[in-house]
């Protein structure tokens, strides 16, 4: 049975969507993806998803044109043409849909509700649980224990 969306961000622990408005600053949106250790941050205007706001949007948008982050706010700097796939995609979907889009984070929506984000690094850290559960059997069943 393939790893879905909704597990994997079942399996991150209690997951807290961190957003920022549209008007908000950029360096506010910075000021928190910081503190709160993350690359990319939903922009939400009542609940509803408009887009999002990674550091290399930040990079592309604010620092390449000379721009000021405190001057700039969100929604000129946010991508509204992201990657997004249901609950029940499978992590090899959301792998390829990441890998053909070139992006770093999917958003998982069911309907218009966004259930968290998914970053390659959360794929892959899984994938790679996965692997070493399945070794740790095989060394098991090889071993008789």
């Amino acid at each position: 049975m393939s790893t879905t969306a909704q597990t994997l961000l079942e399996s991150k622990g209690k997951y807290q969507i961190v957003s920022v408005t549209p008007d908000q600053s950029t360096y506010e949106a910075l000021k928190l993806m910081a503190a709160k250790d993350i690359g990319a941050i939903a922009v939400m205007e009542e609940n509803h998803l408009l887009g999002l706001l990674t550091e290399r949007e930040y990079a592309r948008k604010i620092v390449l044109h000379g721009k000021t982050s405190r001057h700039t706010p969100v929604f000129d700097t946010m991508n509204r043409d992201f990657p997004k796939v249901g609950p029940e995609a499978t992590l090899d979907e959301c792998m390829r849909l990441i890998t053909d889009r070139r992006f770093r984070y999917i958003a998982v929506l069911d309907g218009d509700q966004l259930l968290g984000l998914i970053s390659i690094g959360d794929i892959v850290k899984h994938i790679i649980a996965q692997q070493q559960a399945s070794i740790e059997h095989l060394e098991r069943y090889i071993s008789g224990i």
